[in-house]
C-alpha cells in the first residue's frame, strides 16, 4: 500500500489501515479505530560513511520457489496424503533434526506427558487467573542407553509464564525479575527511527501483560503482550507515537542453568521506520513441520512473518535487509472498505487477526474482525510482506482475499468476506480457522468460526463457515453452521475452533466449554467445567501434534487442562 499524506481520526467510522482492535480488554463501547494506511519506499536510515561501520556478511533466505502467478482462485494443487489435523501438515518423515546437548527432535512418541487427561491450577503452582495459553515446545529424545524423551510445558497468565519439565512436581513461575517485559519493566534499550534509545521509551506490556503463548523449537516459547494505543491521536502508529514500542512478543529460551534468555521482537514496517502499527499479539501459530521454524504473529493491525533462528543482533542500521528484515517481515493483511469495494487506501477496515491456521502446503490462512484471507508462503522476509510480492503486477501475496470487493449481498465466488454481512466493511469477527481434509476431493477444507469480544451494537456472532475452493459433485464452496442448533453449542459465540486428526472439531465458548463435533457423522457432545477442564470459560485452544495421541491444550478462566483422550 502507498505512503499516505496524513492521518484521520474519526469515531464513527472505524478505517485505514488496521481498523479497529483492542488494547487491553473489550472497551465498553466497542472497538477503537486504528486509522491510517501503509508504509511507503525502504527507509534507508540514517546516511552513514560505509567506512566507519561492518555491516557483516549479507544472508538471503532461501526462496520457496517461483511464487504461484495464477488467479488468485486458482488455489494450490492437491497437496497428496490427508493431513494429520488442523493448522500444521503431514508430520516430517525425514532424517531427525538436531536438538540441544546431542539430542534429537522426534515426533510421533506419546512424549514425556501423561496420555490421559490432566488439569493443571493452583495446586501445581500456577498463582494467578485467567490461563491465556498452554503450550509445548518440541520434543527431544536423549541419547545413550538409557535414553528420554524431553519436553517442556508452558502456562501463561497475564501477570507470568510458567514452564513444567518432566519429572517436576509443580510449574516454575517466571516474571519481569526473570526478563519478561511485562508492564512497568522497559527494554534497556530499542532501535529507533532516531537511533539506539535508551531505555527504550514504554518499551514493555501495557496492562494486563501477557497475551499468547506459542511453542517453539527444544527448550524454546514465545511470548505475546498487549501494546498501548491512544486512538485519539493523529500520530499513533507513527514514529511520533510515544507507544509505538510498547507490547510486541518475545523469544525466551530456557538456559542450561534454568535461568531465562529474552529477546525482544519489536515490530516495524519492513520499508521505513516512520510506522510502528502492530503491537498487540492477538494470536501466533509456529510452524513445526512444513515450513519449519516459521513463526505467525496476528495483531491488532496486520500479520507478521518471524523467522526467530535468523535473529541476530544488528549491525549497522537495524532496517537494512541483512538486520531485522532477514529474520522478520512485518506486515501482511486482506482488507474491507467501509460499505463499498476499496478504490485506494482510504476508509480501510482491517485487523484483530485472532485466526491464524496453517493448511497442508504451509500456506498462511487468516481471518480478522472484517476480513480474511490465504497468504502464500514465500521463504524470504525482506519480500514476503510485499503485495504484489517484488512489487511485479499478479505477483500476489494472496491466495485468496476474502472481503474486498463485496458489491452484493452473500455473492457467488470469493468476495465475501466468509460471512455474508449486509455490506462490505461490516463487522464479521473471525475468531479461528483450522482445516480438515474434505473426503471427497481430497483438498484442504478450511473452517473460520465467528465469535465477539467488543459490545458494539453492530456486533454479530455468525457462527461456523466450511470453505472448498473446488467443490466437488453437489458441494457448495462455501458452507454454514449454526452453533447451537447445527454443532450442539450452547451458545452463539466460538471463542476458538480446532480440528482433531480425524476430522472432528472442536469449539470453545466464552460461557459454555468445549462442544466437540463431528460434521460428517453429525455427531457432538460437551465438556463442561467438573468433566475434564476446570472451567467453562474457555479463553485459548491449541493442538500438539508432535506427540501420539495428540494433546489439546485448554486454557481456561480457572486453570488449564490437557486433554489426550476424547471419546
Amino acid at each position: 500500500m502507498g505512503k499516505f499524506a496524513k492521518w484521520m481520526v474519526a469515531a464513527a467510522l472505524v478505517a485505514g489501515c488496521g481498523g479497529g482492535s483492542k488494547t487491553t480488554s473489550p472497551p465498553p463501547g466497542g472497538g477503537n479505530p486504528n486509522v491510517g494506511v501503509d508504509a511507503g519506499p525502504v527507509d534507508a536510515g540514517p546516511v552513514v560513511d560505509p567506512g566507519q561501520v561492518d555491516a557483516g556478511p549479507v544472508v538471503v533466505p532461501v526462496d520457496a520457489g517461483p511464487v504461484d502467478a495464477g488467479a488468485p482462485d486458482a488455489g494450490h494443487p492437491d497437496a497428496g496424503a490427508p493431513d494429520a489435523g488442523n493448522d500444521a501438515g503431514p508430520v516430517d518423515a525425514g532424517p531427525p533434526d538436531a536438538g540441544p546437548d546431542g539430542g534429537v527432535i522426534t515426533f510421533g512418541t506419546p512424549g514425556p506427558w501423561p496420555t490421559g487427561n490432566v488439569i493443571y491450577g493452583s495446586a501445581d503452582g500456577i498463582q494467578e487467573s485467567p490461563v491465556v495459553g498452554v503450550t509445548t515446545d518440541e520434543p527431544v529424545t536423549t541419547p545413550g542407553p538409557n535414553a528420554s524423551i524431553t519436553q517442556n510445558l508452558w502456562v501463561a497468565t497475564h501477570d507470568a509464564l510458567y514452564l513444567k519439565k518432566p519429572g517436576d512436581s509443580s510449574f516454575r513461575r517466571f516474571d519481569a525479575r526473570d526478563g519478561l517485559h511485562l508492564p512497568g519493566n522497559v527494554a534497556a534499550s530499542c532501535d529507533d527511527a532516531a537511533g539506539l534509545l535508551v531505555p527504550c521509551p514504554n518499551g514493555s506490556a501495557d496492562g494486563p501483560g501477557i497475551s499468547e503463548i506459542v511453542g517453539g523449537g527444544p527448550n524454546e516459547v514465545f511470548v505475546g503482550y498487549y501494546g498501548h494505543h491512544d486512538w485519539a491521536s493523529p500520530y499513533d502508529g507513527t514514529e511520533s507515537d510515544p507507544y509505538r514500542h510498547s507490547g510486541k512478543l518475545e523469544r525466551v529460551r530456557l538456559k542450561a542453568d534454568g535461568k531465562l534468555e529474552v529477546i525482544r521482537f519489536d515490530m516495524v514496517s519492513n520499508n521505513t521506520v516512520e510506522f510502528w502499527h502492530n503491537r498487540t499479539v492477538e494470536r501466533m501459530i509456529y510452524d513445526h513441520f512444513i515450513h519449519k521454524h516459521e513463526l505467525y504473529v496476528g495483531t491488532d493491525h496486520g500479520v507478521d512473518k518471524i523467522s526467530p533462528d535468523l535473529w541476530h543482533a544488528p549491525v549497522g542500521w537495524f532496517l537494512l535487509p541483512q538486520n531485522q528484515q532477514q529474520w522478520m517481515s512485518d506486515h501482511l493483511h486482506p482488507r474491507a472498505c467501509y460499505h463499498a469495494p476499496c478504490v485506494d487506501d482510504s476508509n480501510q477496515r482491517l485487523g484483530d487477526f485472532r485466526a491464524l491456521g496453517l493448511d497442508s502446503t504451509g500456506d498462511l490462512w487468516v481471518g480478522g474482525r472484517w476480513a480474511a484471507g490465504a497468504i502464500k508462503y514465500l521463504a524470504d522476509n525482506t519480500n514476503w510482506y510485499n503485495n504484489p510480492r517484488s512489487n511485479k503486477p499478479g505477483d500476489e501475496a494472496f491466495r485468496f482475499a476474502f472481503g474486498d470487493p463485496y458489491t452484493s449481498y452473500c455473492m457467488a465466488g470469493y468476495g465475501r468476506p466468509v460471512f455474508c454481512v449486509p455490506q462490505e466493511g461490516d463487522f464479521v469477527n473471525l475468531s479461528a480457522v483450522t482445516m480438515t481434509r474434505d473426503a471427497q476431493t481430497g483438498q484442504d477444507k478450511i473452517w473460520y468460526s465467528s465469535g465477539t469480544v467488543y459490545n458494539d451494537a453492530a456486533d454479530v456472532n455468525y457462527g461456523v463457515a466450511a470453505f472448498l475452493a473446488r467443490p466437488g459433485v453437489n458441494q457448495q464452496m462455501w458452507t454454514y453452521f449454526n452453533p447451537v442448533s447445527d454443532i450442539g453449542m450452547s451458545e452463539m459465540n466460538v471463542r476458538d475452533m480446532v480440528a482433531l486428526p480425524d476430522g472432528r472439531l472442536v469449539l470453545a465458548g466464552p460461557s459454555t466449554g468445549l462442544t466437540v463435533w463431528d460434521p460428517e457423522k453429525r455427531t457432538h457432545y460437551q465438556i463442561r467445567s467438573g468433566q475434564g477442564i476446570p472451567s467453562d470459560n474457555v479463553l485459548r485452544l491449541e493442538l500438539d501434534k508432535m506427540v501420539t495421541p495428540w494433546a489439546l491444550h485448554v486454557a481456561t478462566d480457572g486453570g488449564a487442562a490437557v486433554l489426550r483422550n476424547l471419546q
